[in-house]
This record gives structure tokens, C-alpha cells and sequence, in this order.
């Protein structure tokens, strides 16, 4: 029982739960929130067989959840790793694919990094901003739905 209860706060917490379920009327007024990212192409360092990365193919839609103050442990379950073998660090680089068009195979690139901080007192590290590296991308992930 006790869990249910944990993973229900969790899930209201990044927004996944339904404000009825979440018991809260508060968020149920709550206005939605815009996708807020950065476009910064020089934070992009050349790395060796950059290139060659394979990245992952996601859902805009779940890129979108990633905003300032989702802890670094979720970013795992939403997109899995960093694909640049950074570890214990406060940027994790992505290379993602996004699809085309809806229902097609063709697929776009992009680059994303996520910037974390740990606040004063606090245990767990959240993210802080995210970064794109061109703007098509972050205009792709701000329209979905």
C-alpha cells in the first residue's frame, strides 16, 4: 500500500499522474506550462567519431519532459543514458532521432545536453537547463503534444 502511494507522488510530481488522481484542486488549475530550452550551438564540442554515435529514436512528446527539476535519475527511464561515456558528471550529451513526419522512416538528428545542479542541502541532482545544439530541434520538441 505504502508504495502505491510513493510511486502515485512521483508520477504527479513529473506531471504524469492526473490531477484528480494527484488529489490536489490546485493542479487542476494550474496553466500549462510552456517547454522552455536553450539553443547554444557552440556548447557542442567536436568529439572523436561523433558521427558514428547511433543515438536513440524518441517521441518529441517525451523529450519534452525533461524541464528544470526532474531529478538525473529519470532522465534514465525517458531516454536511458548519456551517449558520450560521461558518468558522474553535471552535462550528459544525446544524440537523438526524431521522426520526420508522422508515419515516416525518415528520421532527424539532433543533439541535446542536459545541465544539472544539486542544491544546497538537497541530496538528489536536478536539471538545470537543457540545450539544444540547432533550433529546428528545440522548435520540434516545443509543438509536441
Amino acid at each position: 500500500m505504502k508504495f502505491g502511494y510513493f510511486a502515485l507522488s512521483i508520477l504527479s510530481g513529473l506531471g504524469l499522474a492526473s490531477p484528480s488522481v494527484a488529489g490536489t484542486e490546485e493542479t487542476a488549475k494550474a496553466p500549462a506550462t510552456t517547454y522552455v530550452a536553450k539553443v547554444d550551438p557552440s556548447a557542442f564540442h567536436r568529439r572523436p567519431l561523433e558521427h558514428k554515435k547511433l543515438g536513440v529514436t524518441v517521441n518529441p512528446a517525451v523529450v519534452r519532459m525533461i524541464t528544470p527539476g526532474v531529478d538525473k535519475f529519470s532522465i534514465y527511464n525517458l531516454i536511458g543514458a548519456p551517449h558520450f561515456s560521461e558518468g558522474i558528471t553535471r552535462r550528459w550529451n544525446y544524440v537523438l532521432f526524431f521522426p520526420a513526419a508522422p508515419g515516416s522512416i525518415e528520421r532527424v538528428r539532433c543533439r541535446m545536453e542536459i545541465r544539472f545542479i544539486r542544491e544546497r542541502g538537497r541530496y538528489s541532482v536536478t536539471v538545470s537547463e537543457v540545450i539544444w545544439q540547432e533550433q529546428s530541434c528545440a522548435d520540434r520538441v516545443a509543438s509536441a503534444s
